[in-house]
């Protein structure tokens, strides 16, 4: 888990792992802080025996697993177990998981497109890039249906994220330029310019940046940003180590540029494998 949780329950010999964003918990509290935060990623079939027994034999927490046991054969919805799950220690207060409740509802209100928004966000942000990308390309087949600008700049923003972050450079630039269209958020074109840095020279991308009717400020501010490699697009880790790597490209430096290539293609070969899982 990436934050620091404070343990005060058993911790587990063999943690348990959430195979879809593949991460592990290894307490009662990590098992909190992960549906509390990605609920919309977990459903009913991931609540199975084996999570059960996983609670009672790891954890020691055996009227929990009976209790969810019994809710199993029970209950419709996946997250009338995940609020047993919460309630049956005191890593959040009653406030907040009442909070938690109430969130809940509102979800299962929500049109089925920003459900499923919701889900892919989700899966972006567990870098589960593949996964994001399918989900908001069938979001994207309800856009002459459902008129709603706003909404599908930000599904476009997203998938142009999920591309850049797979070097797929000519859907991320269609995509970030299509947010920027219906949006009109700068930082969907800051983004169409990072993805013609990683493909074009100094050259090319100033030539670009005129054609969008900004100045030579904008390209110096453009080009200090990729030397920078600090303020990227949601916090893209591949991304943010391609800006770094097209900064030395552009300077000449090819024996970095192929060194951190390098670095950055294994990571993506390793995250295609388990995403492909």
């Amino acid at each position: 888990m990436a934050n620091i949780i404070i343990c005060r329950e058993k911790v587990a010999e063999t943690p348990f792992m959430f195979l879809n964003t593949k991460v592990e918990v290894s307490t009662y509290e990590e098992l909190c802080f992960y549906i509390y935060n990605n609920t919309v990623l977990i459903s009913k079939s991931t609540l199975s025996e084996k999570l059960f027994n996983w609670i009672r034999d790891e954890l020691g927490m055996t009227q929990l697993a009976e209790r969810l046991y019994a809710l199993s054969n029970k209950v419709s919805f996946a997250q009338d177990m995940l609020v047993e799950i919460l309630n049956a220690g005191d890593y959040y207060s009653p406030e907040e998981i009442k909070q938690y409740i109430e969130a809940l509802q509102k979800y299962k209100k929500m049109p089925h497109i920003k459900r499923e928004k919701m889900k892919a966000d989700a899966y972006l942000n567990a870098r589960r890039y593949i996964r994001a990308a399918t989900i908001y390309d069938n979001i994207l087949d309800y856009e002459k249906e459902v008129q709603d600008r706003p909404f599908f700049a930000s599904v476009y923003q997203c998938r142009a994220i999920a591309a850049a972050n797979n070097m797929d450079t000519a859907d991320a630039k269609k995509y970030f330029l299509k947010a920027y269209e219906l949006g009109g958020d700068p930082r969907s074109l800051k983004g169409y310019f990072f993805v013609v840095s990683a493909e074009e020279d100094i050259t090319t991308l100033r030539s670009e940046v005129h054609k969008f009717g900004l100045d030579d400020e904008y390209f110096e501010n453009i080009m200090g940003e990729i030397g920078d490699s600090k303020e990227d697009v949601r916090e893209m880790t591949v991304f943010a180590m391609l800006q770094r790597a097209v900064y030395n490209k552009l300077n000449k430096d090819m024996t970095d540029y192929d060194k951190r290539m390098d670095i950055i293609l294994a990571e993506i070969k390793d995250e295609f494998r388990d995403q492909a899982i």
